[in-house]
């Protein structure tokens, strides 16, 4: 036993990374076998370690405004299911307090693991993309039609497949062929970064790799650098040369919400006026908010004041998970989440990772155009990785293979 367990724990972790992306619907029962595995083994030898401290306090502090708002929700049915949806909140923390040393040891198989799940993920939406290709229409290689799920989704994992590599290669010098199977990886990735199209991720990236450059300029890393810069022009071509550019239409957007301060039929119009809603919504009830039920039924008496039909025929929510969170969950949720993420980066920084920033930039910068912790395929991705990074690593160190 003492023998099978950390195997079979080490396996359940891989396995569930890597069906993240590939196929997000059996994470349910892979979540539950790892569960499983972890109790069972703390049973016998696991030892319990709980650190960090402040971000586990705050993370599952988090969960708990949200368990508490059901009880001042009018739709409790609601309310009790985005609990369930966010439930990983709660439960990846404590469950990553049991830690198996010899799991410890190989821990960087986990995100090579998830790497290689979504380069699968990558090659099945490429061959299915080509599979219903007419030869005419080659919407069917961007955005929605090529996507296995929600394309903000799944860029955000290609961008964090992006930052995995970046600490590898800049760790130490690899050998040749490392580093032409990461320039490979690194190119597969970009490019699907760009044809999933999700605004929210492609700022992400754009933030973290500036935010890379300086961070090598201040601590004199030439690797980081020029593998950042690398990275940073050929994204910043690949947006200005593709023939669908959706940041090209956000920027027109924009320009026009600015000259006109008219309604947008376009994705960011849509969302300008939802964030004014509920910024409206935010200032009536900033105290406790609404509740976790209730979000929808206040914004869409709103919407239909406003003449907003694209979000009432959509049933969108707000599509900012820091005003989501205000308008549920008041100046407590959204306090503890602004105050999680900044001690998060800090710790970041204390630590001297660059993939520990990078994530939480990653995290902090996506959640804003998408509300991201109301679905599984979100809070999954962002709950496992920001305990299993901040828990498991505890100092410096780059994933080896």
């Amino acid at each position: 036993m003492s023998k099978f367990l950390p195997k079979a724990i080490l396996a359940s972790f891989m396995i569930l990374v890597f069906f993240m992306p590939v196929f997000y619907r059996i994470t349910p029962i892979l979540i539950g076998v790892l569960a499983v595995f972890i109790l069972i083994d703390a049973f016998y030898h696991a030892t319990f370690d709980f650190t960090p401290k402040n971000i586990i306090l705050l993370g599952v502090s988090f969960f708990g405004i949200h368990l508490l708002s059901v009880f001042y929700s009018d739709f409790k049915e609601v309310a009790w299911e985005d609990v369930g949806i966010k439930f990983s909140l709660l439960l990846f923390p404590l469950l990553f307090m049991f830690k198996n040393p010899s799991v410890i040891k190989q821990k960087a198989k986990v995100l090579w693991a998830f790497v290689a799940g979504v380069l699968m993920a990558g090659i099945m939406m490429l061959a299915r993309a080509f599979w219903v290709f007419d030869g005419q229409d080659i919407s069917v290689f961007f955005y929605t039609k090529l996507s296995l799920f929600h394309p903000s989704y799944m860029a955000m994992y290609f961008v964090f497949s992006i930052l995995i590599l970046i600490d590898f290669v800049s760790a130490k010098k690899r050998r040749k062929p490392q580093l032409i199977g990461s320039m490979l990886a690194f190119s597969f990735l970009l490019v699907f970064v760009m044809l999933l199209q999700s605004k929210g991720a492609m700022l992400s990236l754009l933030v973290i790799l500036v935010f890379y450059i300086l961070y090598a300029l201040w601590r004199k890393n030439k690797s980081i650098f020029l593998w950042s810069i690398s990275l940073l022009l050929v994204f910043i071509s690949l947006i200005y040369f593709q023939p669908n550019s959706r940041i090209k239409t956000m920027n027109e957007s924009i320009e026009k919400m600015v000259e006109e301060d008219a309604h947008i039929t376009t994705s960011t119009g849509v969302r300008y006026e939802m964030w004014r809603v509920c910024l409206n919504a935010v200032s009536e009830h900033w105290a406790f908010g609404v509740g976790s039920g209730d979000i929808k039924p206040v914004l869409f008496k709103r919407y239909e004041v406003q003449k907003l039909e694209d979000a009432i025929n959509n049933n969108y929510n707000v599509h900012n998970q820091y005003l989501e969170t205000f308008l549920g969950q008041g100046i407590i949720g959204i306090g503890l989440l602004l105050a999680l993420l900044v001690l998060a980066f800090r710790q970041a920084l204390m630590r001297k990772s660059l993939l520990l920033s990078g994530f939480v930039l990653l995290i902090s910068v996506s959640i804003m155009p998408e509300s991201m912790l109301n679905r599984q395929i979100g809070v999954v991705f962002i709950a496992f990785f920001f305990y299993f990074l901040f828990v498991f690593w505890q100092k410096e160190e780059a994933p080896e293979k």
